[in-house]
């Protein structure tokens, strides 16, 4: 069955992002269900399209869009963890993981973060974050995937730091 993951979770076209060989954080043990405080409604606004979508959290998963067909559900490709306030959202992408950051405002409101960047300032954004964590490199046909393995404190560091790129999903139900 092949994984339909929705725009919002995925790097847009133009972007590149750090990944992960395993799940984040390490050692945190993966939640089955989704925690009731993040089920509801959401407002995405995707500057590519005229209208906005919404994005639906529900106890086993998550889907964009009406289409209950297009549900993405928590269990070995889709990874949920919890640790420190903040929720891991870990999506296989087969050889990598990549990650979403969430955190949940008294509003209601999700902070989601990526460590995605433009195409064009990869570079000095991979520069920027050697100086604080190794990056690993690895070559897989004609694309070249760049790597981090931080420990929990780490990966707590790069979010405090600045280094996720951060958008604001608002709650509607």
């Amino acid at each position: 069955m092949k994984l339909v993951i929705p725009f919002i979770l995925l790097c847009l076209v133009g972007c590149k992002e750090i990944s992960f060989q395993q799940p984040q954080p390490k050692g945190i043990r993966a939640l089955t269900n989704i925690p009731v405080d993040l089920r509801g409604k959401y407002l995405l606004v995707d500057p590519n399209s005229p209208t906005p979508d919404t994005l639906f959290v529900e106890t086993e998963g998550y889907r964009v869009g009406h289409n209950p067909k297009e549900k993405n559900v928590l269990g070995d490709s889709i990874v949920l963890k919890s640790y420190k306030g903040y929720y891991f959202l870990n999506i296989n992408g087969n050889p990598e993981w990549f990650l979403r950051v969430i955190k949940q405002d008294n509003h209601g409101d999700l902070m989601y973060m990526s460590l995605e960047q433009e195409q064009n300032d990869f570079g000095n954004f991979i520069k920027k974050l050697s100086t604080v964590i190794n990056v690993d490199s690895v070559q897989l046909k004609d694309e070249k995937l760049y790597q981090i393995d931080p420990t929990p404190k780490q990966l707590l560091a790069l979010i405090d730091k600045g280094y996720f790129k951060k958008i604001t999903l608002k709650k509607i139900h």
